[in-house]
């Protein structure tokens, strides 16, 4: 049962640290493919909030710059809620930042979690399992994870 439950942990710890990942083929993966669907997604979530509230009858739906761009390459580590007991944690060590730490929040500047983010965990003399997701997230994005990051820390 426990080998059940790891495997899929396992597998996804691993892509996380490998080069590449064999989901289906080695040559068809790109994390620029599936960040191109994602903007692709936001912008027309964007537009349909637009086009409800200027219509009047519905709602808009607010729209938290950052967390959808957290929801896809930060949760499987760090957690929904940034507690870092994301299904990736259980296998990780060390384990992954606890992003609602008020004592580090207030340690770190914007600038240090923004390279942690753009350039991995080594590039600060962190750990290396901390993936380097620049080549997925371009700066903008990368900005408005910084800001939701610190919103999980309030």
């Amino acid at each position: 049962m426990r080998n059940a439950i790891l495997a899929p942990v396992t597998l996804a710890v691993s892509c996380l640290l490998a080069t590449s990942c064999d989901w289906n083929s080695k040559d068809d993966y790109s994390p620029k493919k599936g960040y191109q669907q994602f903007t692709k997604e936001q912008e027309e979530a964007k537009a349909a909030a637009a086009k409800a509230g200027a219509g009047g009858g519905a709602a808009a739906v607010a729209v938290v710059p950052g967390k959808q761009t957290y929801e896809t390459f930060c949760v499987a580590c760090h957690g929904v809620d940034g507690k870092a007991d994301g299904p990736g944690a259980v296998a990780m060590n060390p384990r992954p930042r606890n992003l609602t730490d008020k004592a580090w929040q207030g340690k770190v500047d914007d600038a240090h979690i923004a390279k942690v983010i753009k350039e991995g965990g080594a590039a600060v003399g962190l750990s290396a399992t901390m993936a380097p997701w620049g080549a997925a997230i371009n700066d903008e994005e990368i900005k408005n994870v910084v800001a939701y990051v610190r919103q999980l820390g309030k």
